[in-house]
C-alpha cells in the first residue's frame, strides 16, 4: 500500500504524470484542482481566490487519502504540495496505515518551455480557470523546497522518458 504525492510547481507537467501513472498501477488520483473547482463552480465558495478555498482543498485532500488507506488501498494526490504543514501530515498518515511514502516533484529546468507549455495548456476542468506565469509566480513565492527524499521529474525531458522513471520509482 502507499501514498503517492506529485507535487511541484503549476504547470511542471505533475497532473499529467499522476494520471499516466494511475491508470497504469490502478491507484485512484486525487487532484487539489478538481476538488477546488467543484467547491467553486457548486457555490459552496465563491471564487477561486478565496482564502478557504486552499486549506479546504488541501483537506479533501487528506480525507480522501485517508479514505484510501483505511481501505487497504493505494492512492496519489496530485497538487501543489507547498507547505512543510501539509507534506508532514500525509507523511504520518502514510506512517500512520503502515504505507509507503512516495514523492514526486515536477520541475521545468527551462523557464522559457515552461511559460511556453503553460500558455498552451488546457486542462478543460469545468469552472476553473487555466493558471497563467502570474499564478505560477505567485506560487513560488511562498513554495517551500523539499528536504526529503523523492523523485525530481525535469518536464524539459520528455513525457516518455518521465513517465518511465515515475512508475519505477512507484512499483
Amino acid at each position: 500500500m502507499k501514498l503517492i504525492l506529485f507535487s511541484g510547481l503549476p504547470g511542471t507537467g505533475k497532473s499529467s504524470l499522476a494520471e499516466a501513472v494511475g491508470r497504469e498501477l490502478g491507484i485512484p488520483v486525487y487532484a487539489k484542482d478538481w476538488l477546488e473547482a467543484t467547491l467553486v463552480s457548486s457555490g459552496l465558495i465563491s471564487d477561486n481566490r478565496h482564502p478557504s478555498l486552499g486549506f479546504t482543498g488541501y483537506e479533501l485532500l487528506t480525507l480522501l487519502a485517508e479514505r484510501q488507506l483505511k481501505l487497504s488501498q493505494s492512492v496519489i494526490l496530485d497538487c501543489v504540495a507547498s507547505t512543510e504543514s501539509i507534506r508532514s501530515r500525509w507523511r504520518e498518515l502514510a506512517y500512520q496505515y503502515k504505507a509507503s511514502w512516495l514523492v514526486l516533484e515536477g520541475v521545468c529546468a527551462d523557464e522559457s518551455l515552461h511559460r511556453e507549455r503553460l500558455a498552451r495548456r488546457e486542462r478543460n476542468i469545468s469552472g476553473w480557470y487555466e493558471i497563467e506565469w502570474a499564478d505560477v509566480e505567485r506560487v513560488r513565492a511562498y513554495y517551500v523546497p523539499w528536504d526529503m527524499p523523492r523523485l525530481v521529474l525535469d518536464s524539459a525531458n520528455s513525457f516518455e522518458q518521465n513517465f518511465t522513471l515515475a512508475l519505477n520509482y512507484c512499483l
